[in-house]
C-alpha cells in the first residue's frame, strides 16, 4: 500500500469510528454525566480504537515505512479527518442540529485537539511487525 493510500485509510477508518463514537457521546453520556466526562469517555475509546488502527495500516505499507513515508500517511489522515470534520460541521449547521447540542468548553475543545495530535502522531509511533488486519 502506498502511503497516500494509507493515508487514506486511516482516514476513513478513524473518521468512521468518530462517526458511531459521537452519538453515543452526545446521546447517552452527556445528558447523564456531563460534556467532558463524555469527551473524555470517549477520547479514551477514539484512542485505543485508533492505536489498533495505525498498526494495521502501518503493517501494510511497503516497502518498510521510512520516516517520510510516516509522515505522508500521518499528513494525509490528519489533512483528510479535519476536512471530513469540517464537512459534518457544515451539514450539522446547515440543517440546524448544531443547535440542538450544548455549547462545548474549552476543555472539551482541547480533548479533541488532543486526539488529532494522537492521529498524527501514531504513525510514528506503531512497530512495523504489527500484523495487518485481513
Amino acid at each position: 500500500m502506498t502511503p497516500l493510500r494509507a493515508g487514506l485509510v486511516y482516514a476513513a477508518l478513524a473518521f468512521l469510528a468518530g462517526m458511531a463514537l459521537g452519538p453515543v457521546r452526545e446521546l447517552a453520556l452527556a445528558p447523564r454525566i456531563g460534556g467532558l466526562p463524555a469527551a473524555l469517555a470517549e477520547a479514551t475509546a477514539m484512542a485505543a480504537l485508533l492505536w489498533v488502527m495505525a498498526r494495521a495500516v502501518m503493517a501494510r505499507l511497503a516497502p518498510p515505512p521510512s520516516a517520510s513515508r510516516r509522515a505522508v500517511v500521518a499528513a494525509v489522515a490528519l489533512a483528510v479527518v479535519l476536512a471530513l470534520e469540517a464537512a459534518l460541521g457544515a451539514v450539522f449547521e446547515a440543517t440546524g442540529l448544531a443547535a440542538t447540542r450544548a455549547p462545548r468548553g474549552g476543555a472539551e475543545r482541547a480533548v479533541g485537539l488532543a486526539l488529532l495530535a494522537w492521529l498524527a502522531v501514531l504513525p510514528f509511533l506503531v512497530r512495523r511487525h504489527a500484523r495487518a488486519l485481513p
